[in-house]
């Protein structure tokens, strides 16, 4: 491993993906879905190239059900990551942004647990 692939916070924390990572933020890789129906995908930052997790959730038969839950993870765990461990791993970060019609539209920061009823 060269010292390019370690991660390195100290850097990529200056970056602006860390304030609104949507404005940043290019799709990676496509996880699938996990068995609560939720899409899981890795995107990774186009200008500082930090690798994010993504989590979007929704049922479609309830209205403003649809969210998103994105969080900063190091290329040692997306290497590893599945569908079935996305949301545990969202949760044990310190924090991940949220959003969606499930929040009205807006979008902020958040930690622990990501509950999922309509």
């Amino acid at each position: 491993m060269t010292e390019e692939d370690h991660y390195r916070p100290e850097q990529t924390a200056l970056c602006g993906c860390f304030n609104a990572p949507y404005n940043f933020l290019v799709n990676e890789k496509e996880l699938g879905m996990d068995d609560k129906y939720a899409v899981v995908s890795l995107l990774i930052c186009s200008v500082c190239g930090q690798v994010w997790l993504r989590y979007f959730y929704e049922i479609e038969a309830f209205t403003a059900s649809g969210r998103w839950y994105l969080g900063a993870i190091q290329a040692e765990q997306a290497a590893f990551m599945t569908v079935e461990h996305a949301k545990a791993a969202l949760e044990s970060l310190d924090s991940y942004f949220y959003g969606g019609s499930y929040y009205g539209g807006q979008s902020g920061s958040s930690s622990g647990q990501i509950y999922l009823n309509p």
